[in-house]
């Protein structure tokens, strides 16, 4: 079974040269700002989770697909 990695957000937001503030502005559309605070939060897995739409944002600036994100874990 595949897991969310939210350490792979932070590894590629790097590997991309983007601050926490540049991607939330990349995500951020006039009707859903994405705050600076929200890419922390997801990085650290402090919020439960990320959803679909916010994932296809990061794999669209992030050059990434979903699967790139998850890794297997072993139970």
């Amino acid at each position: 079974m595949k897991q969310f990695d939210f350490k792979r957000i932070k590894k590629f937001r790097e590997d991309a040269g983007m601050t926490q503030d540049s991607l939330a502005i990349a995500m951020s559309t006039p009707k859903d700002r994405v705050f600076t605070q929200q890419i922390s939060e997801w990085e650290n897995r402090i919020v439960g989770g990320i959803n679909v739409s916010s994932l296809i944002k990061l794999c669209n600036i992030l050059n990434k697909q979903p699967d790139d994100f998850f890794i297997d874990n072993k139970v």
